[in-house]
């Protein structure tokens, strides 16, 4: 059998359409499902012991060391030329073309996605011709033979792009987001949470009802739910925050038209002890319940010795002890006494927006049963909001944290994207409609501290998560001194 040799051909970057979504970004640095995609590409061919090598070719100049590199691989090794805006989107067929590479006596076009050499000689000739033109065609002279294999989907489509960036959701509440171009169906085996999320829309009164993803067609057996959404082909604020494609005046407007909905949510007075009652079960009861959840985690006894040996403090209870002193300092003499319709997760990746018209969708509310579950504190929305903007929430989701030990011996996190003019925006569209930024960011570091458990499937993640709240509480503590 013959060796492959792969080269990852990286060199198309991103039509306009594309571009507003992930910025100057390559195809293959594009992250999807927390791995950019040539990282994805590199790990699909890892069990392949007759792949001798991958290439990865960013750039015209670099057609020459390809060539050198050539000179050292076995004369009958066969060449696998793939384009990084091809990803793959069936594994089985993928799996055939790798192995079928080795038998391939001619040369071949693989759905004009990838191409497949059978002779070093003619990859040469096509490499040289490549260097006063481009990869993206074969050489009239060199013969080949066009190939149907379903293996790969074409993401330089925008079409297609949005199809399958939108298909990266977290899968910890449900099993499947599956569809078409025009519709996606939401499955899950917990039944109580697609029941609501449906139940809300059709509770909400009929002016709040635009700003939402309608869901239709309930459906529930014995062992999951599902409803089915429209398909909007725009991304979620998410995926475009994180590729940092989202400019100043983009923010700037987006966030207009988010306290646009804030502002026009449906408000009712309350007394104020069922204010602080509202308030106390969403930032101190829910934060007890979910810390006694993550003490009785198994693997959290792994994550405890690196709070007492890497951060200031002793335990999570000492991290908690010292939010709750804060919550009495800072909460206790708030008195809004209201309470508001809120969508309960307005973070980035529930928030489909289109920049060009300004379109804004929100998907993946809390969920009702009954109107009265659809009421919740005026700031928790906002603290979602911040989450996601000044305390970089989105990025932890897509593996884009690194967590260090500084030269105090301390845990240091950071995250390559700076946010301060981001929160300084933020900061004026709170004062304007009359938040406070100390009590959001208060209430935000009791929303990253009551997740722990939900994210014990990545402990590192998780601690992630511990140190990013103490950095909070670190600005909330400065703030009151000032």
């Amino acid at each position: 059998m013959k060796k492959l040799f792969i080269v990852y051909d990286n060199i198309e970057q991103p039509g306009p359409e594309i571009k507003n979504i992930v910025g100057d970004k390559s195809f293959g640095e594009i992250v999807y499902k927390r791995v950019s995609l040539k990282n994805r590409f590199l790990s699909s061919i890892e069990s392949y012991d007759f792949v001798i090598g991958c290439f990865e070719l960013n750039n015209q100049q670099q057609l020459e060391e390809v060539e050198e590199v050539l000179v050292n691989l076995p004369s009958h090794t066969v060449v696998l030329h793939l384009f990084s805006h091809a990803v793959i989107s069936s594994t089985e067929q993928f799996d055939v073309l790798v192995k079928k590479s080795q038998y391939v006596n001619e040369t071949v076009s693989v759905d004009d996605l990838s191409y497949v050499f059978s002779a070093l000689d003619q990859y040469r000739e096509f490499l040289q011709v490549a260097k006063h033109a481009s990869t993206r065609q074969i050489p009239e002279q060199i013969p080949y033979t066009s190939l149907e294999n379903q293996a790969f989907s074409d993401i330089s489509n925008y079409s297609q792009f949005l199809l399958y960036i939108s298909g990266g959701f977290d899968a910890r509440f449900f099993n499947s987001l599956k569809g078409d171009e025009y519709s996606v169906v939401k499955t899950s085996v917990n039944i109580q949470k697609i029941k609501k999320e449906y139940h809300f829309y059709h509770l909400l009164p009929d002016s709040m009802k635009p700003w939402f993803v309608m869901p239709y067609n309930y459906e529930e057996n014995e062992h999951s739910a599902s409803y089915t959404m429209e398909r909007f082909h725009m991304t979620d604020m998410a995926i475009r925050w994180i590729h940092g494609s989202v400019s100043l005046a983009e923010m700037n407007r987006f966030l207009s038209k988010v306290f646009y909905f804030v502002t026009n949510r449906h408000e009712t007075s309350i007394p104020k002890g069922e204010y602080k009652a509202i308030a106390d079960d969403l930032y101190l009861h829910k934060l007890d319940q979910r810390v006694e959840e993550l003490k009785e985690h198994d693997k959290y006894s792994e994550i405890e010795p690196y709070i007492q040996a890497g951060t200031d403090y002793s335990s999570i209870d000492d991290i908690v002890s010292e939010y709750k002193s804060l919550y009495n300092e800072i909460a206790s003499g708030v008195s809004v006494g209201k309470s508001v319709i809120g969508h309960g997760d307005l973070c980035f990746s529930n928030m489909l927006y289109n920049k060009e018209l300004s379109l804004l969708r929100l998907i993946d509310p809390k969920g009702a049963l009954e109107e009265k579950e659809l009421w919740t504190n005026p700031y928790y929305d906002i603290a979602k909001l911040s989450h996601s903007i000044c305390g970089k929430y989105d990025f932890f989701n897509s593996g884009m944290y690194d967590i260090t030990l500084n030269e105090n011996c301390h845990f240091a996190l950071s995250i390559d994207f700076d946010n301060k003019e981001y929160i300084e925006l933020f900061k004026k569209h709170l004062a304007k409609h009359g938040f406070d930024y100390q009590l959001v960011r208060l209430y935000e570091s009791s929303l990253f501290l009551s997740m722990l458990p939900l994210h014990m499937d990545n402990p590192q993640k998780v601690f992630g998560f511990i140190l990013n709240a103490i950095e909070i509480l670190n600005e909330v503590k400065t703030c009151t001194k000032n």
